[in-house]
């Protein structure tokens, strides 16, 4: 990876993305409706899988095996991951209408906390008797994307095995017509009501992950990454909106992570954001949980900008006590952001 990049200041602003976003889509206040027009939070997650591919596939490389390999994986995602089931079902608790001993041992919850920590958030997404009065009674609709995550991971070391076989042209054009054939199939020819679920799933969104992927072995000169951030802005200003959904989902397959790769192999937007630790990850898995306790206690119909501040300050607060209490400390010493902001105690 290029020494002078800011691929932690692009993951902070893709996951504030996707909470500004979710704040306005969960929220019962139509005066923050106008934040989806400018903040997509479909382009942050894809964005993400990009940048993941980038960072994943140079994890792969410098492990030793493929056991050092999942284990880093596993120590990365997992011990956060497992917090904030524990926070969903503290707000699932407090917002229950049921007395706290009958939610406790409730199949329902038991099942919540079962098929979530492993992944399996669509066998049992809400809880029982909570959030009943929100636009939406999921706990953590974000959640799906670990899954698919975890799933790429596994592809990794296939990935790369194709890259060595074949090429690494030839392995992304493989990994894309997969996605592409994925996409169509569920939106043109599965008429079922789950379509629009799976369509989003593994391995529909493999193809923004692998070129991610390919795009490690690219060593950015700025006349490329010029390139790339002019071909993405025309894109996006001039033909995005001309397309039909179908033709333009495909295209983003390529564009999206060109250009948020691209950018995050600059010095552009470097603040040195990694010195406070990774705190992108925690932004996104404690963000939907915030946003529907705040819901359900009615701060975004008091006044909806002080309860987006309120959305914006506790997540980032609630980020940034698991990266110093959870994460960090699972994380071998050779990792960049335990040197970053110094080694657990």
């Amino acid at each position: 990876m290029n020494k002078i990049n800011c691929f932690d200041e692009v993951r902070f602003l893709l996951a504030f993305i996707v909470l500004i976003a979710h704040t306005s889509v969960l929220a019962s206040a139509e005066q923050l409706d106008w934040i989806t027009q400018y903040f997509d939070s479909g382009f942050a997650v894809k964005g993400f899988f990009a940048i993941s591919g980038y960072l994943v596939t140079k994890s792969y490389f410098s492990s030793a095996n493929w056991l050092e390999y999942l284990e880093k994986r596993v120590r990365r995602i997992y011990p956060a991951y497992v917090a904030v089931i524990i926070y969903c079902l503290v707000v699932g608790a407090i917002t229950s209408t049921m007395q706290i001993d009958e939610f406790m041992t409730s199949l329902e919850s038991v099942k919540y906390a079962v098929s979530n920590l492993m992944f399996l958030n669509f066998l049992q997404p809400s809880l029982p008797g909570a959030l009943l009065d929100n636009k939406m009674q999921a706990l953590n609709g974000s959640l799906w994307t670990i899954k698919v995550e975890v799933m790429l991971y596994f592809i990794v070391p296939i990935l790369c095995f194709m890259y060595v076989r074949l090429g690494k042209a030839q392995g992304f054009i493989i990994a894309l017509v997969v996605g592409i054939a994925w996409f169509v199939f569920f939106s043109d020819y599965f008429d079922h009501p789950m379509s629009s679920v799976l369509v989003n799933q593994f391995p529909g969104q493999l193809p923004y992950f692998a070129l991610g992927s390919v795009l490690g072995f690219v060593k950015f000169r700025p006349f490329h990454v010029f390139a790339i951030l002019v071909f993405s802005l025309i894109y996006y200003a001039g033909f995005k909106s001309q397309l039909d959904s179908r033709s333009s989902e495909i295209i983003n397959m390529i564009v999206y992570p060109l250009f948020v790769v691209a950018i995050a192999n600059t010095s552009l937007l470097a603040v040195g954001v990694g010195k406070f630790g990774d705190l992108s990850y925690g932004i996104y898995l404690y963000h939907f949980p915030t946003i529907q306790l705040l819901e359900h206690l009615g701060l975004y119909d008091r006044n909806p900008y002080i309860g987006l501040l309120c959305s914006i300050v506790l997540t980032v607060l609630m980020a940034f006590l698991s990266w110093h209490v959870i994460e960090k400390r699972y994380l071998k010493r050779t990792s960049h952001y335990v040197k970053a902001v110094g080694a657990p105690g």
